[in-house]
Parts: C-alpha cells; structure tokens; sequence
C-alpha cells in the first residue's frame, strides 16, 4: 500500500467462477476426428468473475469480504503454450441457488463496509428483484454502490456508480435514475458522459504482438473488464467520487492486465505513474 493510498473496507456481492488455464502444444491430429490433440503441459486454476474482482481490490491493497454462489462455476481455456491462442473454452455451469437477503436483516453489521460491489454475470445468483431489493437496502447506508451487471433492464440499479461494456450497453434498457454510467470501449478506453477517456497504452491498439520467433501471440484479454472496474473502485474512493480521475486509473490497470495472461490481479506496485 503506497503512503498516499488509503485502505478500505469492502463488500463484494456476485456470482464467482474457477478459471482453469490447461497449456500445452498440438502438434498432430487425431486418428479419429481431424481434431488437433492437446498434449498437456500443465494447469494453472484462478479465481473468476466476483472472485477475480475481490483479488484485484486486495492487489490494491483494500480489505474485501465477500457474498457469492457456494455451486462451483468452471471456465476451462485450452490455451496454445506458445502463443496464448484459444483453442478450446469449456464451461460448467450448475443451477446456483438465489442470494439469501436474509442476511441483511440486521444492516447495522454492514455499517462498517466504506463501499459495496455487485459484480453480477447473470448466472441466477442475483435476480432482477434480488437487486432491486438489494440495492434499496444498501442505498439506505448512504455508501456508494459499483455494480457491474450482465443484465439488459438495469432499472434495478438505481443509485449506483455502473461500469458496462459497449455491447452491454447497447442491448441494455431503462437507465435507472440518479446513476452514473461509465461505458467501457474495449481498446478504445472508456466513455463517460459522452466523453471518450483513452487507454493508457498503444499496447491494447494491437491484437497480436510479435514473439521471440517472430509468429503472432495473442493478445490477453481475460478479465480485464474485471480489472478496469476494480480499479475504477480504487480510485474513486480514493478521491472521494473524482469520476475522470477513476476512468483514467481504470484505463491504465487494465492496460496492465492485457499485458499479462490469463486472469491478472493487479498489484498496485505494477502501477506506474
């Protein structure tokens, strides 16, 4: 944690998955099936969605608890060692059982978070009335509430600070009131307000970048959304709601995160200034 950097408590309330990276090389096709076969080399399991968000904020250096599905969600990436490309996703996905709003009966105990997250891919854990009913729960703490949201009718999110992607927001439907809605862009940057607030780094401009033996590599895009909008979360309760001081943090985090594979947690040493 840098000097200037303060130390929050927060709650994270969504659905989380297990992302599993299995590398290895396709050298030969099956016998079978024209299919390339994978010979494994090894497999690497990091924490997914909700999960990746609470690792990034740690990075950060903020205390975070977490609320989320207790039904194990599995991404599987069959990745080329040599230069990240995709071969193969597979997922499961179990029923998940709604969030139990019991527990925020007595809201005295949550008094002590400084802000809360709803990281919500639309899984089953938090329906459109669960967040309604959530939400108004929580706007009564009088703390500020960052959702990121697979949803298309986001008029649940009232109050809140929304960070959505640009297909996201195109598909998406009654804008609730009182909110702020921050747009991410892609390599673009992000927009606000109709303002356009650019990546920090010409890296995200190229899709591939060239390796040692001069073949094309893929360029990482896994879970930077969860980066920008960790990093957005940083920011903004560093500076007490400077809106375009925390797109632009965001920016440069999740620059960070492209430049490495995988589901990256941002620490705050990687950040330069």
């Amino acid at each position: 944690m840098s000097k200037n950097s303060k130390r929050f408590k927060i709650l994270v309330i969504g659905d989380s998955c297990t992302d599993v990276y299995v590398f290895g090389k396709c050298e030969r096709l099956s016998p079978e099936s024209p299919v390339p076969i994978l010979k494994v080399s090894k497999t690497e399991s990091r924490p997914g969605m909700a999960a990746n968000v609470v690792k990034n904020l740690e990075g950060l250096g903020h205390e975070v608890d977490i609320i989320s599905n207790k039904e194990r969600i599995e991404k599987k990436r069959l990745v080329d060692e040599d230069y990240f490309h995709h071969l193969l996703r597979v997922d499961t996905e179990p029923f998940l059982d709604e969030i139990d709003l019991g527990i925020f009966k007595n809201l005295e105990k949550y008094k002590m978070y400084d802000a809360f997250v709803i990281s919500d891919y639309c899984k089953g854990f938090l329906t459109h009335k669960k967040c309604e009913k959530l939400v108004d729960k929580i706007l009564s703490l009088e703390k500020p509430i960052f959702v990121d949201s697979k949803k298309e009718d986001i008029s649940c999110f009232k109050g809140c600070i929304i960070k959505i992607n640009e297909t996201e927001f195109r598909k998406s439907f009654n804008e609730p009131e009182n909110c702020e809605m921050i747009v991410t862009l892609g390599k673009r940057g992000a927009m606000w307000r109709g303002n356009v607030f650019p990546s920090h780094t010409s890296e995200i401009d190229k899709l591939f970048e060239k390796s040692n033996n001069q073949s094309l590599r893929m360029a990482n895009v896994c879970g930077a959304g969860d980066t920008f909008f960790s990093g957005l979360i940083d920011k903004y309760l560093q500076t007490k709601g400077d809106v375009k001081s925390s797109i632009e943090f965001a920016n440069r985090c999740a620059s960070i995160c492209i430049d490495n594979f995988g589901t990256y947690s941002i620490k705050r040493r990687d950040i330069k200034f």
